[in-house]
């Protein structure tokens, strides 16, 4: 009797024992196939960051080439110079006072985007006045006017530049074409002679981005003209500029158009730009 009773409380203990035995089993099942799971997870980035890294610096390198290398910030006067790629005479196109196209191999250089502004030759000549060519208003941003070459020279210099031969001011306003934007004349895309481009005076500088020439060179036709470090043969004390100004017309817009004149000469419609050869 002891015995059967015996039997029967090793029976129901072994019973008691048994569930909670095989819920631990489950709980352990459950948990493993979920463990390597986990350790995939965690090594997945291991495998592909490598070649995350590797991707922005693909990506970065393209835009740099094409977008930032043409241009530079000139330090000294903050002005934004784009390069004129080389080329075999850009303009090749005959003068107005020669028969003869000149063929020119032009290497590399940098020119200002825009006209030497009035804010920039400040930083030059801090007392220089606009007033007397603009109606008595302020215009920081119009072109510097009434420049001899003697000062448009010396503030190229400053600024660690110089003033563009008149082949490279050529083949920065396009040379293959009449006019920076191309064959045909419009009045509405250069601050020339007449209302249709609605500035009586100068325009501050980049006011006609359609007019821009095909390196991206604002202004190459109207505003002010612009001093060239080339001179008369004959005569020693005459350059030349470029491009016309707001009182010129259609003819002295062309590029093409030289103006020869004396070098102290300061006339309300001459400015100036300013070229910078490369590695200087």
């Amino acid at each position: 009797m002891r015995a059967l009773i015996l039997f029967i409380l090793l029976f129901a203990w072994v019973s008691a024992c048994a569930p909670a035995s095989h819920k631990h089993r489950k709980r352990y099942r459950k948990a493993y196939p979920d463990a390597p799971l986990a350790q995939k997870h965690k090594r997945t980035p291991k495998k592909t960051s490598p070649a995350k890294r590797k991707k922005p610096n693909a990506v970065l390198s393209r835009p740099v080439q094409s977008s930032l290398l043409p241009t530079i910030l000139n330090k000294q006067d903050k002005t934004l110079m784009i390069l004129i790629q080389a080329s075999k005479n850009n303009s090749g196109k005959t003068r107005v006072d020669s028969n003869k196209a000149e063929t020119i191999d032009l290497p590399k250089f940098y020119i200002d985007r825009t006209e030497t502004t009035v804010m920039s030759f400040r930083l030059y000549q801090p007392d220089y006045d606009e007033k007397p060519f603009t109606g008595g208003k302020d215009c920081p941003t119009c072109p510097v006017m009434g420049i001899n070459w003697v000062q448009a020279s010396k503030y190229c210099h400053w600024a660690g530049k110089r003033l563009p031969r008149e082949e490279e001011w050529e083949a920065a306003a396009s040379g293959t074409h009449p006019f920076p934007w191309g064959e045909t004349f419009h009045a509405r895309l250069a601050n020339l002679f007449g209302q249709e481009d609605g500035h009586l005076f100068a325009a501050p500088v980049g006011s006609f981005l359609s007019g821009a020439s095909a390196s991206g060179v604002m202004d190459m036709s109207g505003n002010v003209w612009e001093w060239v470090d080339t001179k008369n043969t004959q005569q020693s004390d005459t350059r030349v500029v470029k491009g016309g100004g707001w009182t010129s017309n259609e003819k002295q817009a062309r590029i093409s158009f030289r103006n020869s004149v004396n070098l102290n000469m300061k006339n309300p419609t001459f400015g100036f730009r300013c070229a910078k050869s490369l590695g200087k």
